[in-house]
Parts: structure tokens; sequence; C-alpha cells
């Protein structure tokens, strides 16, 4: 069996670099460098890892809700568990999970688990799938999309053909598109909360975050692209067409959508459309071989947008799946 070590700040530089280095299914996701940018007191840390011969065999990223619900992590799109790459066997994964629940079993009443995507994986994740629900878990799922990518050919050749006139249409307004500025970080929040507004939300992190993201915590996996229009007769004009966030998962080379922010004002043509393609010929110029759209589920998948879902297939997109396991003891 494994023994269990509470997390603590002292053991924040090893636990990145088993995350980082040493693990299966790690993402800068579940490193305390970027799960620590969520303010003191946000969630009740309750993270933990296992280990055997001292040496790190999986970390549990996880929060207690007030509720006495353990989330493996709130503050975070996956959680876990990480697994060691020398440890993704089926005997130790089994016995990590039995090693794991009977130390939850003593702080929760209840556990969800979200655990990173065979999308972001170096391998599937269904070895570690199968070990919770043998376990009794339930599992839900999350419709989430993705296209393939290919530095040889145009991603424009994969959308459909309503796709490529929409795009199309957007050419001979003067766009440029190009890495966003900090002075122009301000202007793509606004159109992000007004995009986020519509469906009644708003984004999950504000704009000291996404900064404190850019230039502390995530400095080279994360990027601001931005679209912008010129005035043919007043060059020095620009007018915001679009921006977007994206992650880089360099070791699975999967480029992640997390934000799209468009400018609801521009009607000549589909300012949404003009970015994806933009974004998509440099995820594919740089050597990316997938590019993620994100989840088109709510409520833990109960709620599929549909439109939203056949706009992303519109763009070349296939499905994926982003599961939630979850146990009351």
């Amino acid at each position: 069996m494994f023994s269990v070590l509470p997390y603590d700040s002292h053991l924040e530089a090893r636990w990145d670099r088993f995350v980082m280095s040493e693990s299966v299914n790690g993402t800068f996701l579940q490193t305390r460098r970027f799960l620590n940018y969520h303010p003191q007191g946000r969630f009740k840390d309750a993270s933990f890892m296992l280990e055997s011969s001292g040496s790190i065999v999986a970390v549990f990223p996880g929060n207690l809700t007030d509720e006495g619900e353990w989330i493996s992590h709130q503050g975070s799109t996956f959680g876990g568990p990480i697994i060691a790459k020398h440890f993704y066997t089926a005997e130790r994964v089994m016995h990590i999970m039995e090693c794991a629940e009977e130390y939850l079993k003593g702080i929760c009443k209840k556990v969800r688990l979200r655990p990173t995507s065979s999308l972001f994986s170096l391998e599937s994740s269904d070895l570690l799938e199968y070990a919770m629900e043998h376990r009794g878990y339930r599992r839900q799922s999350e419709l989430n999309a993705y296209c393939i990518l290919d530095a040889g050919t145009d991603p424009l050749e994969n959308c459909e053909k309503t796709c490529r006139s929409v795009f199309r249409k957007s050419i001979p307004h003067n766009l440029e598109y190009r890495e966003m500025t900090d002075a122009e970080m301000p202007e793509f929040y606004k159109h992000l909360c007004i995009s986020k507004a519509k469906h009644n939300v708003k984004p999950v992190h504000t704009l000291e975050e996404l900064l404190d993201l850019r230039h502390n915590r995530i400095a080279e996996e994360v990027k601001f692209r931005t679209l912008w229009m010129r005035d043919p007769n007043a060059p020095q004009k620009e007018t915001f067409v679009a921006g977007m966030m994206l992650f880089d998962f360099t070791s699975a080379k999967v480029r992640h959508a997390q934000y799209i922010a468009p400018n609801e004002e521009i009607r000549d043509f589909q300012p949404s459309t003009a970015m994806y393609i933009n974004v998509l010929r440099e995820a594919a110029k740089d050597g990316f071989n997938r590019f993620s759209w994100g989840i088109s589920t709510e409520d833990c998948g109960e709620y599929l947008n549909l439109p939203l879902f056949k706009f992303k297939e519109s763009l070349g997109a296939k499905a994926s799946l982003n599961l939630i396991y979850r146990k009351e003891f």
C-alpha cells in the first residue's frame, strides 16, 4: 500500500515537478503555480499525494466544500487523479484508487473526480476510468470538440462549405491577426464580459488574474491573440474584431481555446469565424496536432448546446469526452 501525504506549501516544487515531468496525465492545470492564482479563502484546499518508498506515485489536487464534498479541483478544468508514468499499470492504478478512497472516507461524505481527458494525456485514460467505474463511481460525460491539424493542410479546407463561405466574407475587411498587448487586454475583457452576459454568467477570471497568469504563473502555456480591422481611409484607426485566450498543452501537442470575445456590433461579417480560422492556422503552423474547442454542455453534461456544437462541427471538429466521476460514502 501507499502512504498519504496531505499537501503543504513546502511541497510545491516537488508537486509541480511530478505533475509536469513524471506523470502520465499531468498538465499545468494541476500544478500549484496555476492553482495558487486563486486567492486564499476561495477554496478550502484538501489536496494530497500518495508515496511509495519516498517517491510520488499519484497526486490528488482537490478542495472541500461546505457540504462535505471533495472535488478535484474546483479551481481547474481537470483535477485528477494524476498518476506516475511508471505506475500506470492495472494493478498499481487499482491500488492507488483503493488507498485514496480509504483516505477520502475520513475527510468527506462524497467525492467528485475530474480526471484529465485522454485528449490532453500522454496515454489513454481508459485504465484510470475503468478503475473508477470498478470501484462504483458514477460517470457523467461532458461533450468536448476538437480539430485534427496538419501543418501541410490549411484548416479552412476541413471546414464545411458554409463555414468557408462565411470566412471569405471577412477577407476584404483589412483584418490584422496578432498577439494581444497588455494595453489591449481591457478591450478584450470588455467584450468577453459582454459575450458571457448573454448567457447570464461572468468570466471565471478577473482581468487582473488574466494578467497574472500571462506574466507570472503560466507565461509559457497561455497565449492571447486578437483580430483588428483597419479603416482603409485612416490606417491608424482600428476596430476591435475579436480576441482569444489560448492554452498550450505542449506534451500532448494540443492547443485549447479558453475564451473567445467577439465584437457583437460587427455585422458585415462573423467575427468569431474570422478569429477561429486564424487561430487554427497558427496552431497548425506551430506544430500542434489538435485544437480543442472546449465543451458544449452545461450542468455537468446534462444540457447540450446543440447549435454551439454544430458550429464547432462546421469548423471540422470531432467529439471527445470530459468525464466526471462521483461517489458517496
